[in-house]
């Protein structure tokens, strides 16, 4: 009886974990697309957005495919590599190379020139963090074949334990 009860419980707290990560997990989901809707090309949570690397223009220090983790900060220096948002609405990570009386100007490490000056205030955030690969993985989760696979994984592991405690509590006899 002991042990019956000790996989019932065991059972609940992994069903609740998975319960409780699926819903962080949708929670965070919603709030980018909320945020993308309104028109907010880089949603923060704490200060910290993300993004991944679509172009070579900063390699081989951001690899096509990179995930890059982005925090606001107070001030930003010269070589400071920042994500701004340019004037066509595209987010643009380059290495900081100017920042006088309020304009930004900046440039892609494997790039020759610099890019054309904007406002300082267009800076979304500084690269803190480079995940090499991660990127193309979030890419494909968050196109609609990706986002169904997320659900079905969801739901079979919210479920699955329920079914494994159904099977595991019955004895050979049936009671």
């Amino acid at each position: 009886m002991k042990r019956k009860n000790k996989v019932r419980l065991a059972g609940k707290i992994v069903t609740g974990v998975f319960a409780v990560l699926f819903l962080i997990i949708f929670g965070l989901l919603g709030y980018t697309a909320i945020s993308w809707a309104r028109g907010n090309p880089l949603p923060t949570v704490f200060g910290w957005g993300s993004a991944v690397v679509l172009s070579g223009s900063m390699e081989p220090e951001l690899p096509v495919g990179a995930l890059l983790f982005i925090h606001e900060e107070d001030s930003y220096e010269v070589g400071d590599v920042v994500t701004y948002q340019d004037e066509f609405g595209n987010l643009v990570t380059h290495r900081l190379v100017s920042l006088e009386e309020g304009e930004a100007v900046t440039r892609g490490d494997a790039n020759n020139t610099d890019d054309a000056p904007f406002p300082a205030s267009n800076i979304l955030g500084k690269v803190k963090v480079v995940l090499p690969g991660v990127g193309d993985a979030i890419l494909w989760l968050r196109s609609p074949l990706g986002l169904c696979t997320i659900a079905l994984i969801g739901v079979i592991l919210i479920i699955l334990p329920t079914i494994f405690l159904r099977k595991g509590g019955k004895s050979h006899d049936g009671t």
